[in-house]
């Protein structure tokens, strides 16, 4: 059996840092999940509220900067391992990529407002287009957040919120969507499930018990 062509190619290796960085996004989102829901029972305790302000406030920090990433445009001469980055590999390979399951592109594409036509990277990429123009405002904001108060401390900025926590959970739906989609119907691989891959979550869950929380909320419902 004939391997991938793909399989090995800058494509498949900025598909593979694009896994990492939403695998972080799902960790820090199920951290921020957790100290917020439960704020009120740590609280309660007496003990411990600011250290768990000070991790959320990290965890906030974190989120933005894997937001920031896994969405940012890659110009200039350094490549990127965000989306767009993975877009732009398609268009560097010699001959249009083979199609491998054409249901699940045609899934992706319908689910998140696009239109399926014969080339597939077209529209895919407007695809793309589309989910951030729809948030643009969300990752302007977190982008905003990053380059003045993260990366910088601009005198005189004030950042009073961010978007809220079902934003965070769109961004990385869509994230994780579209780094399945690759795999599957672009390099025909099976992906690491990361929607499903909550490994911080029940071992912080594990902590705030021995914190001494009896009842735990779990999400934000």
């Amino acid at each position: 059996m004939d391997l991938n062509p793909l399989l090995g190619t800058p494509l498949d290796q900025k598909y593979i840092g694009l896994a990492k960085l939403l695998y972080a996004l799902r960790q820090d989102v199920d951290v921020y999940c957790l100290i917020s829901v439960n704020v009120k029972a740590i609280s309660e305790i007496g003990t411990g509220q600011n250290f768990f302000g000070h991790i959320q406030r990290l965890t906030i920090e974190a989120i933005s900067l894997n937001v920031c990433k896994i969405f940012e445009d890659e110009r200039g001469r350094y490549e990127l391992n965000s989306i767009q980055g993975v877009m732009n590999q398609f268009r560097r390979i010699d001959q249009k990529p083979t199609v491998l399951n054409a249901s699940k592109l045609t899934t992706f594409i319908t689910r998140y407002g696009g239109q399926v036509t014969e080339d597939a990277v077209s529209c895919l990429q407007s695809t793309v287009d589309s989910f951030r123009a729809k948030h643009k405002n969300d990752l302007e904001r977190f982008k905003t957040f990053r380059d003045k108060v993260i990366a910088h401390s601009e005198y005189g900025v004030t950042i009073e919120n961010l978007p809220s926590y079902a934003a965070m959970e769109q961004l990385f739906d869509f994230g994780a969507d579209f780094y399945s989609l690759i795999a599957i119907t672009f390099l025909g691989v099976h992906p690491f499930d990361i929607k499903t891959q909550l490994h911080v979550k029940p071992s912080f869950e594990s902590v705030l018990r021995r914190f001494g929380l009896t009842s735990i909320r779990t999400d934000m419902e």
